[in-house]
């Protein structure tokens, strides 16, 4: 249509895009998937609808930002492993301070429920490190396996001491292990981690995405035009 067309016309014309919006993030996917501007099919392609689109691109987001978190990725760096993976997610680091955080009575375990969900929806992605904060005293928490977290554990026969906190995952919990003769209430904790990017929907086209740099998000598409025709040849 001919308000799409514009759309398409601006994109293609402008030398950079500092900005991409849900409406270029669509066009982008058509001409990678070799589409023309009103979304008739052609070149043996069918005609995917927005909702569509916005699901190939989302699963493709959230596929990207696993790649650069982990290193799994044609330069296996991993998150701050150079400059460029900085850049790359560093709009989506973000610090919960002070947040609520319990002992489990009869233990030395600390518990953040609910870690990678705000109520109810998704919020954490990745956790990147934590900060202990106890009695008046802070300590950097170190996230560790379950094996090893066994030895930190305070039972009948084994009261550890815990220089520093150490933290596993588990089952969307948090679970700090502490040394509780000298780590003393008020307990509360602040994270650091890579949160959820905002979810692509082209309900309004003209929405900016701005959480990563213009390059990722071309990147995306490539990705999501590649999930696309995985689809249809399956």
């Amino acid at each position: 249509n001919q308000k799409e067309s514009r759309y398409q016309n601006d994109y293609l014309t402008r030398n950079k895009i500092s900005i991409m919006t849900t409406n270029e993030l669509h066009i982008a996917f058509k001409v990678v998937m070799d589409k023309n501007a009103a979304g008739v099919a052609f070149g043996g392609c069918p005609a995917f609808l927005p909702a569509e689109i916005d699901l190939f691109l989302n699963q493709a987001y959230i596929e990207v930002m696993n790649n650069k978190f982990t290193g799994t990725n044609t330069l296996k760096t991993p998150f701050e492993g150079s400059v460029k993976r900085i850049a790359d997610l560093e709009k989506l680091i973000a610090t919960d301070s002070a947040v609520a955080i319990t002992l489990d009575n009869g233990t030395n375990v600390l518990r953040v429920s609910d870690f990678f969900n705000s109520a109810g929806a998704k919020h954490r992605m990745f956790f990147v490190q934590a900060v202990l904060n106890f009695n008046t005293n802070k300590s950097t928490v170190d996230l560790v396996d379950h094996e090893t977290a066994k030895r930190f554990l305070k039972t009948y026969n084994n009261d550890p001491w815990i220089n520093t906190p150490v933290a596993t995952l588990e089952n969307n919990n948090l679970l700090v292990f502490i040394d509780t003769h000298k780590m003393l209430t008020p307990y509360t904790i602040d994270i650091t981690y890579v949160k959820y990017p905002v979810e692509i929907i082209n309900t309004n086209g003209s929405t900016e995405i701005t959480e990563v740099p213009e390059y990722v998000l071309y990147e995306v598409v490539n990705r999501a035009a590649a999930i696309a025709l995985e689809n249809i040849e399956s």
